[in-house]
């Protein structure tokens, strides 16, 4: 299994309408894209300095199904609408996780 984590920082410009519009479209994309077996996502609790934003965390079969999802038209049309406007840097990671 392959977990996927993106955290982001938003930018000064980043509204909260935005910012609403950007969780609603990552809470629609596993109904659209069929690889995605868990997705989480969530605005970071402050509770330490320096951490990132808002956070992603998703779980794939396999390399195969992360990547679909990546490459996908509906993920690749979110990032450019609603993620490229208002995000400042975005942290990535995959890793294998046991099952």
């Amino acid at each position: 299994m392959i977990r996927h984590i993106a955290m982001f920082t938003w930018s000064d410009e980043a509204t909260t309408s935005q910012i609403g519009h950007f969780a609603a479209g990552l809470s629609s994309m596993p109904n659209q894209i069929g690889t995605i077996r868990r997705y989480e996502h969530g605005d970071d609790l402050d509770l330490s300095p320096g951490t990132a934003d808002y956070v992603l965390v998703a779980d794939f079969d396999s390399v195969e199904g992360y990547r679909q999802y990546a490459d996908h038209p509906i993920h690749l049309e979110f990032i450019e609408a609603s993620v490229k406007p208002i995000v400042a840097s975005i942290s990535r990671v995959q890793m294998h996780i046991a099952t």
